[in-house]
């Protein structure tokens, strides 16, 4: 689905628009400003899907309807589905506002049971090359929503260090082992992983 232009066209628009809007001696509001640059970045699709409708409403509104081009397909951006998240510093969901729910302590009955599991799958779950260096040790934090699991300090994660992510897509390899490891805990979570690196 078409959700805006892309940003060089969205800006070639925009510059047309204002042009024509101060020709005309700046009456009324001046076009609304393109999500380009880190306005881009920190938007999701919904943001950016509004604000278009809006310029297209506003170059309606003042007459300037014919100033906004038919656009080729390499000039839209077209998404399967439309984003909706808050955006991170990273471009990914930023999960803000925190939920500040109470979330409920699990049994010891159905940690056990939790545990069990990963110990079990754990070699489907982080990979085979992945689960030869690491193995889980328990449910840590106060409600028990953080998993400890062992690492060998001599071999490197595939995303960067065992106590931090790298700044490029490689994270997205320890997104993916959460992600495994919830989805085989469910409905139990975790929220963190940490790595006990010591010998």
């Amino acid at each position: 689905m078409f959700v805006c232009p892309l940003p060089i066209p969205w800006h070639e628009t925009y510059q047309r628009l204002e042009a024509a809007w101060e020709e005309r001696g700046r009456r009324g509001s001046p076009p609304p400003v393109p999500l380009i640059l880190s306005g881009w970045v920190y938007s999701n699709d919904v943001a950016k899907a509004c604000r278009w409708s809006d310029t297209l409403s506003w170059a309606e509104s003042h007459g300037f309807s014919d100033l906004i081009p038919k656009f080729a397909n390499e000039q839209k951006y077209m998404v399967a589905e439309m984003s909706c998240y808050d955006v991170g510093p990273r471009g990914g969901p930023m999960y803000l506002p925190w939920n500040r729910d109470e979330k409920e302590r699990r049994t010891e009955g159905a940690l056990k049971s939790a545990f069990v599991k990963l110990e079990k799958d754990w070699a489907m779950i982080a990979g085979e090359k992945l689960a030869a260096v690491t193995r889980p040790m328990g449910f840590t934090g106060r409600k028990k929503r953080r998993l400890l699991v062992k690492a060998d300090p001599s071999v490197k994660p595939p995303w960067g260090e065992w106590d931090r992510l790298a700044p490029d897509e490689k994270r997205r390899a320890f997104t993916r082992l959460r992600k495994a490891i919830n989805d085989t805990i469910a409905p139990l979570m975790v929220d963190h992983i940490d790595f006990d690196t010591a010998k």
